[in-house]
């Protein structure tokens, strides 16, 4: 069963670039261009990770983290907030606001990946513990 992911960035070849690698690592990728959009989005599907961007127009990446905070516990997606103004404000207010982690621009591909694919290889809290007795 592939993964799915919500990428919410407002610079299309930005966008575009995170669609390619995570849909070449299995990824079934869904896109918005701001954060408005993506709650939309969540509404219509759960997702197994989201890479989000602050700085966006209509809805910032730290209003989305504090929307999100709102909606069903059983939305609770990991997120990656991406920034090329990173600063110890904007960094303690995304973390309060359940950002799993902060990345700054230009971020490299590669720690991305392996952020993304530790975050989503994790068990779910809900699944039930595999059987170590023989069947």
């Amino acid at each position: 069963m592939s993964k799915s992911m919500l990428i919410i960035e407002d610079d299309v070849v930005g966008r575009d670039l995170l669609r390619l690698v995570f849909e070449y690592d299995g990824f079934h990728c869904s896109q918005a261009d701001n954060g408005a959009i993506g709650l939309d989005m969540m509404a219509l599907q759960t997702y197994d990770a989201i890479i989000l961007d602050n700085s966006m127009p209509v809805m910032t990446g730290l209003e989305f983290l504090a929307q999100v905070q709102r909606l069903p516990p059983h939305t609770n997606v990991p997120i990656i907030m991406i920034t090329g103004y990173l600063n110890r404000d904007i960094q303690q207010k995304a973390e309060k606001l359940g950002a799993y982690a902060i990345v700054e621009k230009p971020y490299d591909l590669g720690e991305l990946r392996a952020l993304v694919n530790q975050l989503t290889s994790r068990v779910p809290a809900h699944a039930p513990e595999p059987s170590l007795t023989p069947k």
